[in-house]
């Protein structure tokens, strides 16, 4: 139990190390110029009190003299949403349909914790550039009871930013069913996320994420009874089965 939650706590550290390693990368140079024009990108060249070489997005290179520019800044990336695509637009975040696969392991926590494989497929449709709805399934594969759970689910997506590489928070809420056999081991599925998206291309991008899942099941037992020629008594119980998990994923 303790070496899980130390796990755990390892990871929410290397996860915010990461967020704030990889933020870097959503810098750019800004060059203000004394004409009131605006040159973003970054600086491959600089002459100290002479010139200086600038190359833009689209691979453009100015060249400017000091007594041009008013001043220079490092700020955050702007998303350019008249570009197409192969131009290095942000249309990622654009509103339509987004699809999202996610497989990971899950270690058990508390006195009812499991082990399990997971799997989920998730189809969704992208509201604006921060949030996305969507509905899911998956797989749930628990090598202490042998069984598989299959999932249904409500997907709910939230981004930090729109840059390459922004922090997200999934909540998911449903009902997972018992595909194994004819025991009724099912029951309400709540799981929250969160998780770094880093943008491959335009289209894509791999998440990275650990994950809470609570999952509500019936759990049988045997209780062994000298007194009735050694047969045992079955008996249910619902249990709240906790579980943390690292996740790996792409969403298109």
């Amino acid at each position: 139990m303790i070496n899980k939650l130390l796990l755990f706590a390892g990871v929410a550290i290397l996860l915010f190390i990461s967020t704030n390693a990889f933020s870097q990368t959503d810098y750019q140079d800004v060059v203000y110029l004394k004409n009131g024009s605006i040159i973003r990108g970054m600086i491959i060249e600089q002459v100290p009190n002479q010139s200086l070489k600038i190359e833009t997005a689209d691979r453009n290179v100015f060249v400017f003299q000091m007594d041009e520019i008013e001043k220079i800044t490092k700020e955050p990336k702007v998303i350019d949403r008249s570009k197409t695509s192969e131009e290095g637009a942000g249309s990622f975040y654009d509103k339509g349909y987004q699809g999202v696969i996610d497989a990971g392991y899950a270690f058990g926590v508390g006195d009812f914790g499991l082990d399990f494989i997971k799997l989920n497929i998730i189809h969704g449709y992208r509201a604006n550039d921060n949030f996305a709805l969507g509905i899911g399934t998956g797989i749930r594969y628990y090598s202490d009871l042998e069984s598989i759970f299959v999932p249904v689910f409500a997907d709910f997506r939230a981004n930090f930013n729109t840059s390459n590489v922004s922090p997200y928070l999934v909540v998911n809420l449903g009902y997972s069913f018992n595909a194994s056999n004819d025991f009724e081991g099912v029951g309400l599925l709540f799981s929250p996320s969160i998780g770094i998206m880093f943008n491959t291309s335009a289209k894509t991008a791999v998440n990275f994420s650990v994950s809470y899942e609570m999952q509500k099941m019936k759990v049988q037992y045997f209780l062994f009874n000298p007194y009735n020629f050694g047969f045992s008594s079955v008996y249910e119980t619902n249990q709240t089965i906790g579980s943390i998990s690292l996740n790996l994923g792409l969403t298109f």
